[in-house]
Formats: C-alpha cells, sequence, structure tokens
C-alpha cells in the first residue's frame, strides 16, 4: 500500500461512524471522569475538615474536663512552678499525647483575651505541646496571629467556633481549628486550638485524586472499548448495506442483504431488499415492453414500406391510365370533328357514297381501336380498384398497429411514472438514514433519472404515433376517396365502351346499307347525329377520366410520401426502442 492510498483509508476511518463515536465518547467520559474526580476531591476535603473538626471536638472535650487546672495554670503563668505542678503536668502530657496523631502537629491553650493590633491578633500562650516549646514559643509568650489564623479567631469570637483556611507562617503550611473553652456558667476560660498539617492533608488528598483518576480512567477505557465493541457490531450491516447500495448503483440489482435483526437496522435491511427487488420488477418490465416496442416497431416499419411500394404500383398504374384517357379523349374530339364534316356532306351522300363507304370502313377500324382502348381502360381501372382496396386494408392495418403501440406507450408511461414514486421513496428512506443514506440517494437519482428519460421517450414516442395517426388517417381518407372515384372512373368507362359497341355495330350498319344511301339518307342523317351526340359524350367521359386518373395519381403521390413519413417515423421508434433497451441493460437482475 503506497501513502496515497494508507492516507485515503485513513482519511475514510476519520470520516467513519464508528471513529466519531470513539472520539465523542472519549471526551464524554474522560469530562465524566474529570468531572467525578473533581466531586470525589471536593468531598474528600469536605470529609477530611470534618474530620478535623471532629477531631478538635473530641480534643476539646479532653481538655474541657480540665478547667481547673487550666485557670491554676493561669495564675502560675510567668513562675517557675508552673511545670512542676502535677496537674498542670496532667494538662501538659495531654496536650503533648494529641502529636500521636499523624495529622496534628501542635496542640495549644491561650488566654481568653484576644487582643487586636493592627493587622495582626495578638494571643498568649498559657500551654502547648513539647514541638511549640521547642519552635520557640513558651508559656506566657505572645503570639501574633495574622491572616487565615486571624480571621478564624475573629470568627470564634463570635460564634464560639471557627476552622481557618489555609495558610502559611514560618513553622510550616496549616489548618488551625480553634474553639473558646467555657466553664459551666459559660465564662469563657480559654482559647483551645490544634494545628494541622496541611502537607500531610494535600498528600492525602494527592493520593485519593490519583487513585480515584485511575480507577476512572480505567472504568472509562472499559466502557469505552465496551461501547466500541459493541457501535461495530451494530453499524456492521450498516456497512455491508453501504457496499452492496455501491454495487446497486454501479447496475448490479441482484444483491440480496441479510436481515438477521429485528431492531431498526434489521427493518433498513428489509426495506433495503424490497426496494431492490421493486426496482428489479421494473427494469424487468421495462426490458420486456422494449423488446415488444422494438419488435413492433420493426413491423410497422417493415408495413410502412411494403405499403409505399404498393402505392408506387398505384401511382404507376394510374399514370398509365390518365394517357390512356388523353388519347382516348383526342381520339373522341377526332371521331367528332369527323362526324360533323359527315353530316355536313349527307346532301352529298350520292355523289360520295364510295367516299363514304370507305370513311365509314376508316370510322369502323378507329372505333374497334377505341373499343380496345376503352377495354384496356376497364381492366386498369379494375386493376387500380383492387390495388386501393389493399392500400385500404394496409392502412387499417397501420392504424391497428398505431393503436397497439400507444397502449404499449402507455404501459412505459405508467412504469416510468412508478419508479419515479420509488425513486422519491428511496430519497426520503435516505434522509432519514443519514450519512449511510448517500448510496441510497446516489441510486435513487440514477433511477429516477432513468424514469425521467423513460417518460420523455414515451412522450416522444406518443407524439410520434399520433402524427402516424393522423396521417394514416388522411392516407385512408384519400384512398377511399381514390377508391370511390376508381369506382366512378370504371362506371364511366364502361360506360363508353357500351357507347363504343354502338357506335361499331352503326358503323357496321352503315358500311351495309352503303348501297342505298339514297332511300336511307334521313336514317342516315339521324344516325350521323346519333354518332354526334355520342362522340360529345364520349369527349365528356374521356375528359373525366383523365381528371380523376389526375386527381388519383394526385392523391398517390400523397400517400407515398405519407407512407414514407411513417417509414422514417417507424425507423426513429426504432432506434428509440434500441436506446431504451441498452440504457435498461446495464442493470444486472440475476446473480
Amino acid at each position: 500500500m503506497n501513502f496515497k492510498e494508507y492516507k485515503v483509508v485513513i482519511m475514510k476511518r476519520k470520516s467513519s461512524l464508528v471513529f466519531k463515536s470513539i472520539i465523542v465518547l472519549s471526551v464524554l467520559f474522560f469530562l465524566l471522569e474529570s468531572i467525578l474526580t473533581m466531586l470525589a476531591q471536593s468531598q474528600m476535603k469536605t470529609q477530611q475538615f470534618t474530620e478535623l473538626s471532629n477531631l478538635e471536638w473530641a480534643l476539646y472535650n479532653i481538655i474541657a474536663e480540665d478547667i481547673p487546672y487550666i485557670e491554676k495554670a493561669k495564675t502560675l503563668l510567668g513562675s517557675d512552678a508552673l511545670m512542676k505542678d502535677e496537674q498542670i503536668q496532667q494538662v501538659q502530657r495531654r496536650l503533648d499525647s494529641m502529636k500521636k496523631h499523624k495529622m496534628i502537629s501542635n496542640s495549644y491553650i491561650y488566654m481568653p483575651d484576644i487582643e487586636g493590633s493592627g493587622d495582626t491578633t495578638k494571643l498568649k500562650l498559657i500551654l502547648g505541646n513539647q514541638e511549640l516549646y521547642d519552635s520557640g514559643l513558651k508559656p506566657g509568650n505572645v503570639y501574633e496571629a495574622e491572616g487565615a489564623l486571624e480571621d478564624a479567631l475573629k470568627e470564634m469570637d463570635k460564634v464560639g467556633y471557627a476552622t481557618s483556611k489555609v495558610y502559611s507562617d514560618d513553622y510550616g503550611k496549616w489548618v488551625s481549628v480553634v474553639n473558646t473553652v467555657e466553664d459551666s456558667s459559660g465564662k469563657r476560660v480559654a482559647i483551645f486550638g490544634v494545628d494541622f498539617n496541611f502537607s500531610i492533608i494535600s498528600d492525602q488528598q494527592s493520593a485519593y485524586t490519583i487513585k480515584t483518576s485511575i480507577i476512572g480512567s480505567v472504568v472509562a477505557l472499559v466502557f469505552i472499548l465496551l461501547v466500541i465493541f459493541m457501535v461495530r457490531i451494530t453499524l456492521r450491516p450498516i456497512s455491508e448495506l453501504s457496499k452492496l447500495s455501491i454495487r446497486v448503483a454501479d447496475g448490479d440489482l441482484s444483491v440480496q442483504a441479510p436481515v438477521k435483526n429485528k431492531d431498526e437496522v434489521g427493518v433498513l435491511s428489509a426495506n433495503f431488499n424490497t426496494m431492490i427487488g421493486n426496482i428489479r420488477h421494473l427494469i424487468e418490465n421495462v426490458q420486456q415492453t422494449s423488446e415488444k416496442v422494438t419488435q413492433s416497431s420493426k413491423a410497422l416499419a417493415a408495413s410502412a414500406d411494403q405499403t409505399s411500394r404498393a402505392t408506387e404500383e398505384i401511382t404507376r398504374s394510374i399514370q398509365e391510365v390518365a394517357g390512356g384517357s388523353e388519347t382516348q379523349m383526342q381520339s373522341a374530339i377526332e371521331s367528332q370533328v369527323a362526324m360533323e364534316e359527315m353530316a355536313v356532306g349527307i346532301q352529298r351522300i350520292a355523289e360520295y357514297s364510295s367516299l363514304l363507304s370507305e370513311h365509314a370502313q376508316e370510322v369502323a377500324r378507329k372505333a374497334e381501336t377505341g373499343n380496345q382502348v376503352v377495354q384496356h381502360s376497364v381492366d386498369e381501372m379494375k386493376g387500380i380498384h383492387a390495388t386501393v382496396s389493399e392500400t385500404v386494408d394496409i392502412l387499417k392495418e397501420l392504424e391497428m398497429r398505431s393503436h397497439e403501440i400507444e397502449k404499449i406507450v402507455a404501459i412505459i408511461s405508467n412504469i416510468a411514472g412508478q419508479t419515479n414514486l420509488l425513486a422519491l421513496n428511496a430519497s426520503i428512506e435516505a434522509a432519514r438514514v443519514g450519512e449511510h443514506g448517500k448510496g441510497f440517494a446516489v441510486v435513487a437519482q440514477e433511477v429516477r433519472k432513468l424514469a425521467e428519460l423513460s417518460g420523455d421517450s414515451s412522450e416522444r414516442i406518443s407524439s410520434m404515433l399520433n402524427e402516424i395517426a393522423s396521417y394514416v388517417s388522411r392516407a385512408s381518407t384519400a384512398m377511399n376517396a381514390s377508391m370511390n372515384q376508381v369506382v366512378n372512373g370504371s362506371e364511366s368507362v364502361q360506360k363508353a365502351g357500351e357507347a363504343f359497341d354502338e357506335i361499331v355495330t352503326s358503323l357496321q350498319s352503315v358500311n351495309e346499307q352503303v348501297h342505298e344511301v339514297s332511300a336511307s339518307a334521313e336514317q342516315m342523317s339521324a344516325g350521323s347525329e346519333q354518332v354526334a351526340a355520342s362522340l360529345d359524350e364520349l369527349a365528356r367521359i374521356g375528359r373525366s377520366a383523365s381528371g380523376h386518373s389526375q386527381s388519383v395519381a394526385a392523391s398517390s403521390e400523397e400517400q407515398m410520401a405519407s407512407m414514407q413519413e411513417i417509414a422514417s417515423s417507424a425507423t426513429m421508434l426504432q432506434g428509440m426502442a434500441d436506446d431504451l433497451e441498452k440504457e435498461v441493460r446495464v442493470f444486472k437482475l440475476k446473480a
């Protein structure tokens, strides 16, 4: 492991909940231990001073039994007989025996009168222990009290009892307890005091503080280790969930969090498994739907291509029909001109009977040719009718397929909405978890983006399908109109064929009776008028058929353009379905 990797590991540990818990608990336990140590030290100090007071009170009761001897000592103060008196020696022995207690350094009896002079208070010594004598303070000598001892004497003068604060003098550091000695009448006989060596008291306090600190530190350390152990055990499933959430963020939806407990962590693991199961089910549905959309778009593209080819064939056929109609109309016009010339020449039928016979034969041939053209037009119109019918059926099939695709797109939109709702629930759960829910938040954000992308794709597909349905409807309407026009044109051409049959029959009759022209002149004139009217009708039918053919050709071209747009939209739909399938294939659904 290089320095950078080691640094990353250290930073991760510092940012972990376990590390933060250790730091917080350590600070709390040490603060608690410090507070308890201070409280224990204060309590011990109070207890020591209470013990000193109790000890001084016990000694005071002993001294109070020797009030007569103290009165006697007061009278002998300053004489050599003071220390020779047996009763006074007994009091002296009691004062010396108090030194046996290790905390007592001095015990003494002062005169009851307190003399104040400036910042000092003067006391005259009656009796004291031997150590006090050795330090230079003899019976009858005056001791000047200052500072804390002076304050204690003033308090004692008011209430009869006082304990001084810690003070220092030429002989050491002390805590003194003083008390007035009174006889049975309440008269102050003397002042009894005991000096306690504060150094010994301080050493006891320090030893007690050290002992308390060590015990508190050991207990705090044990509690910290126990809490660390419990925190690590408690947070281990959350760490596992964090690792699983990273795998989910990478697209692996086959993970399963173990649920070992029924506490909050167990509920979190169960909710995580439920969320992954819902997302896995959603992705499976999206995959299946994308496959269906892909198949439907391919079928739509194939149908659109087939329809486009059929429309091209229809367009070519209609153009041929239009050309035939133009030729038919031109022939009808020429025949009409010929019949008009024949009507003008009826007056000279006799002179031009032979010429009329030749013209009649020529007209018969042309009529026969026109009849064939009309029959050909009839056959072409039937083919157009069949092709247009097939186109209408294909358009109906396209419309049905468009409705099916709209249903599929609606399912995708519904799935996208459910995905967005699930992503919102996952974000809320992640926010509740806190720091360890960041992995969930990343998964929820990615799923939400996928849902929004699916919703946008569904809206685009739905919009395209609406355009395709509009185009198909327009094409279907145009083809139905074209089919009606073809039917009408077919009927018109059929009528033209029947008219040409009549023309042929009439011309054959004219040819047979050409030798009887003189006798049948009037009949021929009537027949010529009928032929002119028929030719006029034929010209009109030809013009109508030509117009219808051009209209059908324009509709066919419009239908072909619509089918090209349908084919382009189907290709785009297939591309979008492929993109959606690639997006959902990123997720791993099975282990």
